[in-house]
């Protein structure tokens, strides 16, 4: 089965577009899965991303513009 791909955070995400159940706020290099893209309301395109933890536990959801995240990189 073919991993989900992974991107680096290279901004900072507003707090009003990310959700944490840990308290675990969005930080510049931050390695985070790539999950569903869509568009904004502002027309620009986008993705949902998640912060997986090694155990696999989720850090955060957000929702962030394709120009927040890096290229992919191998998992």
């Amino acid at each position: 089965m073919k991993k989900p791909p992974l991107a680096p955070l290279i901004a900072e995400i507003p707090q009003s577009r990310f959700t944490s159940s840990d308290g675990t706020n969005p930080k510049i290099g931050d390695i985070v899965q790539l999950d569903q893209g869509f568009t904004f309301p502002d027309g620009e395109p986008s993705c949902l991303v998640y912060l997986v933890r090694e155990n696999g536990q989720f850090g955060y959801e957000a929702m962030v513009y394709e120009s927040e995240i890096g290229p992919d990189i191998e998992a």
